[in-house]
């Protein structure tokens, strides 16, 4: 059973999430990492675009250059609300991305690495999750970002439309033979409760911060 974070002595933030929760987030969070880079095409890391920026091969060099000169427009739903258009004009918004969208990427699949990375450290079963106010910062942004992909497959458009999602499935929970029950919806259950999930631990590490 998850526990809320709460701030400790040591200034350190810390909350407590059974096995199951922690492997769900990790997965979400790593399928959410695949989807972008998937998307947006990204094969290779930044780690080693940097590295072939710094080759003494000058075509090394040349390919890292241009490997971030054309970015792909997204074409994902969900990561359209994750990287969207920065200007109605479509020159200046390919050219905002052509400056900007490996950076942002890199930044979002850092948090999202971080993020397993930080379940990964505390082992399978049932344990405290513990971050500095630096990963907190990374975990929120992380957490977003997970939940923008969930809201966009549950088809949420503002964060009101939740409770409507919630409230037709609990009815659909109360009906016998309700359409709710079929195999489509048992996936969508799934969902509902990972962005529920989700949702509390944002709020709480927020809380935690304030």
């Amino acid at each position: 059973m998850a526990y809320a974070f709460r701030r400790r002595p040591d200034g350190s933030l810390t909350c407590r999430l059974d096995g199951e929760e922690k492997a769900i987030i990790a997965q979400v969070a790593q399928e959410t990492a695949d989807l972008i880079r998937a998307d947006l095409g990204l094969g290779e890391s930044a780690e080693a675009l940097a590295r072939a920026a710094q080759s003494e091969d000058p075509l090394r060099r040349l390919e890292a250059e241009f490997a971030g000169r054309e970015p792909r427009t997204p074409s994902d739903t969900a990561i359209k609300r994750l990287f969207p258009d920065a200007s109605a004009d479509p020159e200046a918004a390919a050219e905002y991305r052509r400056l900007g969208q490996q950076d942002l990427a890199d930044g979002k699949l850092a948090d999202l690495r971080a993020v397993i990375r930080i379940l990964d450290a505390t082992g399978p079963g049932p344990s405290e999750v513990s971050v500095d106010d630096d990963q907190a910062l990374q975990l929120l942004r992380a957490l977003n970002d997970v939940r923008i992909v969930l809201a966009d497959r549950l088809g949420l458009q503002r964060d009101g439309d939740f409770d409507t999602v919630r409230m037709l499935q609990q009815i659909g929970e109360r009906v016998e033979g309700s359409a709710l029950e079929d195999d489509e919806h048992v996936g969508s259950d799934v969902v509902i409760a990972v962005y529920e999930l989700l949702s509390w631990l944002q709020e709480s590490l927020l809380r935690a911060l304030d």
